[in-house]
């Protein structure tokens, strides 16, 4: 497949604008799919190959290709993350993991089970044993699907201190989610970017909790 992969691949534009924000997708092969967009790379599904994903860096971001092939060669096969196949100077074959991620659940009122609250816990546990760090757990990399968690994204995975994204994310899962979640409720994309861009501005280390209440008191 590589090689009809790496021919495909020349037709993909993906361009970075700002560090912080996903990349703009400009072109990609009428044959393959648009499945997802990070702050370095989109990921396309080929129609003739559905079961695999190519996940292509924007040109700031190629180097990344070749570390977080090794990560996945590191993790080496676990049910919490998909299968790695191949690389390029720019791109990953990855395995093809159905689901939804957490941001969209929140978008489309999807209800998200606290099986996957503990999977993902289980997968961080997994990786940790594997001798990686894993960091950079968000909304947009946890997927949902037949009520089980999936971790996608691993570029992050090598890298030294300690991420608290997912201690913040699980903290809010218990102490706001459970309480005001009702079946066909649905959070505004403006409301999520608004509490994406506080919380990377932030770094982390702002009072999360005490903006955390002054949304719950102004949306809810």
């Amino acid at each position: 497949m590589i090689e009809d992969v790496q021919q495909d691949v020349g037709q993909v534009r993906v361009r970075s604008v700002k560090p912080r924000d996903p990349v703009e997708v400009r072109e990609h092969p009428d044959n393959w799919r648009c499945i997802g967009v990070g702050n370095t790379a989109a990921v396309f599904q080929p129609k003739d190959h559905p079961q695999k994903v190519v996940k292509v860096y924007a040109d700031s971001h190629a180097h990344i290709a070749s570390r977080e092939a090794a990560i996945y060669e590191q993790l080496g096969d676990s049910p919490y993350f998909p299968r790695f196949f191949e690389r390029g100077d720019n791109f990953l074959v990855i395995e093809y993991k159905p689901g939804t991620n957490l941001y969209d659940c929140l978008l489309q009122g999807i209800r998200i089970p606290e099986q996957v609250i503990q999977d993902v816990d289980e997968a961080i546990r997994y990786a940790q044993s594997r001798g990686l760090n894993p960091s950079d757990i968000h909304v947009k990399n946890v997927l949902v699907h037949n009520g089980r968690g999936y971790l996608v994204d691993v570029s992050e995975y090598g890298k030294a201190g300690t991420c608290k994204r997912w201690e913040t994310l699980k903290k809010a899962y218990y102490d706001y989610y459970l309480d005001l979640y009702k079946p066909g409720l649905t959070v505004p994309s403006w409301l999520l970017e608004t509490i994406r861009k506080w919380y990377k501005a932030n770094e982390g280390e702002g009072d999360i909790l005490g903006f955390a209440e002054r949304i719950k008191r102004m949306f809810f």
